[in-house]
């Protein structure tokens, strides 16, 4: 059998980053295979993850039932993933780039023998969309002010002419390894790059939260309370996401989810106290995460 027909997953993997005079062994390969098996669960699909030194960290989903959809869909999946990774890999800090590929291979007996690289997607190490000439995907483009997690990041589409701001996360309590985060996001219409562009309120504002424990914290059911300076502005159930769904091999992981108005999120980007109770937890927002908020709330235009 000829060797050129020999093409593993780990070298597409290196084509994928344009990597091929950076070949090195996997480093935090605990860390990889945990994230591996995590992506997995969350997507039922083949996937393979890789790290190189150089600080690439490489997710490949191997046909996977998007090959079949038009390139959006598979964006899609790459930003959904990527801002996986920055939540749950446990040594996110070593990382530059999240590079998010999909491929179609011919397996013969074990052996995948042949592949085809379908698409590939950039993001740094925080899940934003990377700019300029090293990312494939052209029809959207991202916006992001720092390294921060807490920083604002715009997706804008000009398929659908629509602009997706979020923030990639405020840490409530612990890390990522042990921690809760809440990851508050929405989409609007138009172009919201630069801030105060005059872009319309969204409806609602999605408020995701990431618990990662060594036992389940929250029960079905739990219900959220958002306060500002001492008056409540919002409350109601969390919807909890079954938990094989999510999370990795290093702790049990749920997310929760809630929706609130974007009145209520101006409240919050206004107030000088916020506090936000989770079941039977209480947290106080610091003042660093009040600003992120507030300044998430500006690339919107006021009612």
């Amino acid at each position: 059998m000829r060797s050129g027909m020999k093409k593993s997953i780990t070298v597409t993997v290196a084509a994928v980053l344009f990597l091929s005079g950076c070949a090195r062994f996997v480093k935090s390969l605990a860390a990889a295979t945990a994230l591996q098996n995590g992506l997995h669960r969350k997507y039922n699909d083949e996937v393979k993850v890789t790290v190189n030194s150089g600080g690439y960290l490489a997710v490949v989903f191997i046909n996977s039932p998007l090959n079949y959809s038009d390139a959006t869909k598979r964006f899609e999946r790459a930003q959904d993933a990527a801002r996986f990774v920055s939540l749950n890999f446990a040594d996110i800090r070593s990382i530059n780039q999240i590079w998010v590929g999909f491929i179609i291979a011919e397996r013969r007996f074990v052996f995948y023998q042949t592949s085809r690289l379908l698409d590939s997607f950039g993001f740094d190490r925080n899940g934003a969309l990377l700019g300029g000439g090293s990312n494939r995907f052209r029809t959207s483009e991202t916006f992001t002010s720092s390294e921060d997690p807490r920083a604002t990041v715009i997706r804008f589409s000009a398929p659908s002419n629509q602009s997706d701001i979020s923030i990639t996360r405020i840490q409530l309590e612990g890390n990522m390894q042990n921690g809760i985060a809440l990851v508050p996001h929405f989409v609007v219409t138009g172009d919201a790059r630069p801030p105060a562009k005059g872009t319309r309120p969204p409806q609602v504002v999605e408020l995701d939260i990431a618990s990662y424990s060594d036992k389940p914290l929250f029960a079905d059911k739990t219900r959220i309370e958002i306060s500002c300076d001492g008056q409540m502005v919002a409350s109601g159930p969390l919807l909890l996401r079954p938990t094989q769904e999510s999370g990795t091999d290093m702790a049990i992981a749920q997310f929760l989810s809630a929706r609130i108005s974007f009145r209520v999120l101006r409240e919050m980007a206004n107030a000088q106290r916020v506090s936000i109770v989770l079941g039977s937890k209480r947290f106080e927002l610091l003042p660093d995460d009040i600003k992120a908020l507030s300044q998430m709330a500006s690339y919107v235009a006021d009612e």
